[in-house]
C-alpha cells in the first residue's frame, strides 16, 4: 500500500513540476505586433520605454509582423502625411492596421486589433476608440 501510494504522489509531483515549466516557458518576454497597412503610403512607428526603443516601418499596402519587448509604450505614429501620438500597450499581442488615407475607419476592429486612421487615433482630431488588447 505505502509503494502504491508513494508512486502516485511521485506522479503527481512529476505532472505538476511539468505543467509549471511549460508555463515557464511559454510565457516570453517578448511579444508578436502586427502592422497591415492598407494606405498607399509608408507607415512609421516609434515605440519607446525607458531604455528600450524601437522604430517600425512598414511598406504600402504591406503587412509585417513585428516581436517587441512585453512593456507599455509612449508611441508616435506616421501615416498619411500626418503624425499622432499617445500610448500603447503590447504586453500581449496587438494587431493594428492602418486604414486608406481618403476614409475613415468602419469600425475599430475587434479585441487585440485596432483599425488606425490617424484623425480617429487616440488624441486625435476624432477620437472613436481606444488601443485595446487581449
Amino acid at each position: 500500500m505505502n509503494k502504491k501510494l508513494l508512486t502516485i504522489a511521485l506522479i503527481a509531483v512529476l505532472v505538476v513540476l511539468s505543467i509549471a515549466t511549460i508555463a515557464a516557458v511559454a510565457k516570453t518576454d517578448l511579444a508578436r505586433f502586427e502592422i497591415k497597412n492598407k494606405t498607399d503610403q509608408p507607415v512609421s512607428i516609434s515605440l519607446t520605454s525607458g531604455d528600450t526603443f524601437y522604430y517600425l516601418t512598414v511598406a504600402a499596402e504591406t503587412t509585417k509582423i513585428f516581436t517587441v519587448e512585453r512593456l507599455v509604450y509612449d508611441q508616435t505614429v506616421w501615416s498619411c502625411g500626418l503624425s499622432d501620438s499617445g500610448t500603447l500597450d503590447l504586453k500581449t499581442y496587438m494587431k493594428l492596421t492602418f486604414t486608406r488615407c481618403d476614409r475613415k475607419a468602419p469600425n475599430k476592429g475587434e479585441r487585440g486589433m485596432e483599425k488606425v486612421h490617424i484623425d480617429d487615433a487616440p488624441y486625435g482630431v476624432e477620437n472613436r476608440f481606444e488601443y485595446a488588447n487581449d
